[in-house]
Order: C-alpha cells, then sequence, then structure tokens
C-alpha cells in the first residue's frame, strides 16, 4: 500500500508520536544542559545543585572510607545512581577531588580576611595559616584532597595564596621574599596535617612491634614522651614550629 492509500492516524496515535518527540526532545535537551553545566562549572569554579549533591556525598563517603577506597561507583551507590551517570557532572575522580578540595576550604574561607592595619605580617600569616590547617582536618584525608588538588578549580586556595602575598607585600617585602616564605608555611602545612592525619592510633602504638621499633631509636623515643609528658596537642605543636618558620623570617 502506498503513502496516498495509508489509513489516517487516529487521534490517539497522534498523541502517543507527540508523547514519544517530546521524551526525545526531553532527553536531548538533558543531555546538552548537563553538558553546558559541565562547561560552566569548569570555567567558573561554580557548581549547580545536582554537582553539590555529589561533592556533600563524596565527602561523608571520604570521611567513612579514606581516600584511598573512594570512588565514582560507591558514591553513585551512595546517591542511589547509576554510576555512569556521574561521569554527565565530573569527568573522573580526579576532577571530583578537586571540586572537594574547594568545598573543604569554602567551609572554613567563606569571607576574606586582610591584614588589620598595625597587625605584624607574622601575625596574620599564622592566623590565616591556622585557619588552612583547620579546613583540611574538618575531614578525614582533607590534607591529602587539598594539597593535591589543581589550582584551579579550587580557586579557594589560589585565593589563599593571593591573600598572603597581598599581606607580605604590604607590610614592606618584595615579592621573592613572600614567594619563598608563603611556600615554606603552606608546605609545612600540608605536610603536617598529612602526617597528624596518617599517624598510628593509640591501639597500633600499643602494639609491641611499635614499642620495639621505637626502642631502637632512643632519642625518638625521649621525644615522643618529652611530648606526653608535656600534654602538648597537634596544635600546639603546629604552631610552635610556625613560629619558628616566621620569626626566622622576620630578618629576610
Amino acid at each position: 500500500m502506498d503513502d496516498q492509500h495509508k489509513e489516517p492516524l487516529t487521534v490517539k496515535q497522534l498523541e502517543q508520536q507527540r508523547e514519544l518527540i517530546n521524551r526525545r526532545l526531553d532527553d536531548q535537551r538533558a543531555r546538552i544542559n548537563a553538558r553546558l553545566d559541565k562547561k560552566k562549572a569548569k570555567l567558573s569554579g561554580k557548581l549547580n545543585l545536582k554537582q553539590e549533591e555529589i561533592v556533600s556525598a563524596a565527602l561523608e563517603l571520604l570521611d567513612a572510607v579514606g581516600l584511598s577506597n573512594l570512588s565514582l561507583r560507591a558514591i553513585a551507590k551512595r546517591l542511589d545512581i547509576r554510576a555512569p551517570a556521574l561521569y554527565w557532572h565530573f569527568q573522573n575522580k580526579e576532577a571530583l577531588v578537586d571540586f572537594m578540595a574547594e568545598a573543604i576550604l569554602q567551609a572554613e574561607f567563606k569571607d576574606a580576611w586582610p591584614r588589620q592595619e598595625g597587625q605584624t605580617w607574622q601575625d596574620w600569616l599564622l592566623a590565616h595559616t591556622s585557619r588552612l590547617r583547620k579546613a583540611m582536618l574538618a575531614h578525614r584525608d582533607g590534607g591529602r584532597v587539598v594539597a593535591g588538588a589543581h589550582l584551579y578549580p579550587a580557586m579557594t586556595l589560589i585565593e589563599w595564596f593571593e591573600d598572603s602575598f597581598v599581606a607580605l607585600t604590604s607590610a614592606g617585602l618584595d615579592l621573592q621574599t613572600a614567594r619563598h616564605i608563603i611556600t615554606t608555611v603552606s608546605q609545612y602545612t600540608f605536610g603536617c596535617v598529612i602526617e597528624e592525619q596518617a599517624a598510628p592510633t593509640s591501639e597500633e602504638q600499643a602494639n609491641p612491634d611499635f614499642e620495639a621499633f621505637v626502642a631502637q631509636y632512643p632519642n625518638v623515643a625521649a621525644a615522643m614522651y618529652e611530648a606526653d609528658d608535656t600534654g602538648a596537642s597537634a596544635e600546639e605543636d603546629f604552631v610552635v614550629g610556625l613560629e619558628y618558620i616566621l620569626n626566622g623570617s622576620s630578618s629576610a
């Protein structure tokens, strides 16, 4: 039967065709919007609501299993969605971790905190760096997440560096000296947090093998026992070390 003699479509069939076409158009729009959202996030460092939901779930899972065991599949399971759906929003785990680092830092650095008139750059940098440490310690393996993040899209980390340069150069330090100080301070902070979060638990320290290992190094053991006797916290040790760096830099 040629096209001229085909039976005309019924109203119901026309409605079904219209619904099918609309569904296909909706699917196409969704795919295009997802691509656009991903491009916008990449260009602006900002996330849409779905991406924020994914990052939030990823941080919860990070606290539960740690960075090494974090996977897109596990995150998708936590969100009750199929794993391929995550790739519409984040190209891979590395890209997601970058935005996790940004979320970790934004939680602490919601506002700018410039150096105040009369405040030394050492005091400002000590306080500013302590906030960086606090942000990373808020999540399990936060030090590894932030230290390994790319400066883009981890925009808050860039702003941390920029604010630090402004604070130091406005106090009279030249740019090269400021760079050396800020680099040393940031690397010291990343290292301290990573070591702190990777430190053996009290149960591990009580293990006979651990005690036997420490016994081979009496000076290390003496320093550990001295720290226990004084009751110095990890934060206090961090601040003391940071003060050594800053005071040693004051004559530059």
